[in-house]
């Protein structure tokens, strides 16, 4: 993506938010403000104009100096006035191109919708900008500035409803106008769904925003540069990280509006995933890279228990594949569940829900056989990639009938207990080494309690031969005041 834009006629709107109204969400130590200045720096050095620039800061205490230092002017990163900034000094303008950079916290709801919130953000008010609409609302004649780079420093993994998140948010949802026909628009997102944007507390600086710096600084000067190649410099140096953290973009023009997509856009793959349950997941990185090779190569691969016993991890592994790869499968992925209600009904709830099919039309489908109607879902499946999950199989026959054609775009995962009746290739899942065991009993309990009793705490591990919810049925146990590990 090579843009033409004049500094002149360019615009930032720069975020960088480390302190919170609500205070145990501060950014140990900080970061996210320094980010946020040194990318108000970069642009102002390319020949953007300050009165262009409209930079907002919440930093820590011990960070205060960095603002009086700037030389730019600094405003509250409030959701008031960040929206105001928006809709009402922004969207009027005339000009190239805008930046928009955000650094601090974000999370994404069980409706898969991004939310970046603000500085007084608190757990009675989750004042938050609505990321998907804000991009839908640059995108439209509501706002004038023709093209739009946003990278944001944040994370997207789930707040549970029992960590006090409120099932509905609220925060700032931009009403958007009709799509402009003659934009482009590149967001570059410092994590997929699910993961946690890292940062380097020692360097107070995020992994990501020192990643995008450096590869901006090897753009040789050009402006605007080349987003691709600042993208494909910023992913290279995550892959010599382990961040469990992989920046991901996507990228859309319009002309006359024919849209072309280089990267599928995350907001847009219908799933219904369920959120993962396990407060952190250890040990199975080598079984996710298997897995991926699996189904890159086959059209149906298992996940099996070595042991026999339950509690290893199949769902969790299927569920954070799926989370992780969901954008290799721009056709949607379907869980489904063979203990539920008919895998068929599933099926058809499924598409219409995601509006693959039209429900009056489906109707009239009813007369048809059970595999008729299976066979209408397969040839009017949205277009792209598709994986679908059977979890926990107890009976091969029951999901025979519900397999698509081998050779076709549909990828199928099964997680099943035994493998007796299967001969597809298969993952066997077996207990957690003994480090990773202790790592997730550590999560669950405290580092500090687990250190004081180390040799127990290890003790404990091979007692329960390192199945992980064995863990968890232990650290339910344990969890009472002031109680020790036994």
């Amino acid at each position: 993506m090579q843009l033409m834009a004049k500094p002149e006629r360019t615009f930032g709107l720069i975020v960088g938010i480390e302190k919170y109204h609500e205070t145990a969400w501060n950014v140990t130590g900080g970061g996210p403000a320094d980010d946020a200045l040194k990318f108000a720096h970069w642009l102002h050095r390319r020949g953007v104009p300050k009165e262009n620039i409209r930079l907002c800061l919440s930093a820590l205490e011990e960070n205060q100096q960095l603002i009086g230092e700037c030389g730019l002017t600094v405003e509250l990163a409030t959701q008031q006035n960040i929206s105001d900034i928006v809709t009402n000094f922004l969207s009027p303008k005339l000009g190239d191109l805008l930046y928009i950079f955000w650094a601090g916290h974000g999370l994404i709801t069980s409706e898969r919708e991004r939310r970046l919130l603000c500085a007084d953000a608190n757990k009675q008010n989750w004042q938050n900008l609505h990321l998907k609409s804000l991009l839908d609302f640059l995108a439209s004649d509501r706002f004038q500035i023709r093209n739009h780079i946003c990278i944001i420093d944040a994370c997207a993994n789930y707040v549970l409803e029992s960590k006090g998140r409120p099932t509905k948010l609220g925060g700032k949802a931009f009403l958007s106008g009709q799509p402009k026909q003659d934009s482009q628009q590149f967001v570059l997102l410092a994590t997929r769904e699910g993961e946690q944007a890292k940062v380097n507390s020692e360097n107070k600086t995020g992994y990501f925003s020192q990643a995008v710096r450096e590869a901006l600084a090897a753009s040789n000067g050009t402006f605007p540069p080349n987003m691709r190649e600042v993208t494909e410099a910023v992913k290279q140096r995550f892959t010599s990280l382990d961040k469990k953290q992989l920046p991901t973009y996507f990228y859309s023009r319009s002309w006359d509006g024919d849209i072309e997509k280089s990267h599928f856009n995350p907001f847009d793959i219908p799933h219904n995933i369920p959120q993962s349950q396990a407060r952190k997941f250890v040990g199975r990185d080598d079984q996710i890279e298997g897995l991926r090779q699996r189904l890159q190569a086959n059209d149906i691969v298992t996940i099996t228990d070595m042991t026999g016993q339950g509690g290893v991890g199949k769902t969790e592994l299927a569920i954070q594949y799926s989370w992780q790869y969901l954008e290799d499968y721009s056709g949607g992925c379907c869980w489904l569940n063979p203990q539920g209600i008919d895998l068929g009904t599933q099926l058809i709830e499924f598409g219409i829900s995601k509006k693959f099919f039209d429900f009056k039309i489906f109707e009239s489908i009813q007369k048809f056989s059970p595999a008729g109607r299976i066979l209408y879902c397969w040839d009017n499946w949205q277009a792209g990639k598709v994986l679908l999950i059977f979890d926990d199989v107890k009976d091969w026959k029951q999901i025979q009938p519900y397999l698509p054609l081998k050779g076709s775009r549909f990828r199928v995962l099964i997680t099943t207990r035994e493998n007796t009746e299967l001969t597809y290739p298969s993952l066997p899942l077996g207990k957690l080494s003994p480090d990773a065991a202790l790592e997730l009993l550590t999560t669950l309990l405290g580092k500090d309690r687990v250190e004081k009793e180390l040799e127990f705490a290890k003790g404990l591990c091979r007692f329960v031969d390192y199945v992980p919810i064995e863990l968890y049925k232990i650290a339910a146990l344990c969890r009472e005041p002031e109680r020790l590990l036994c």
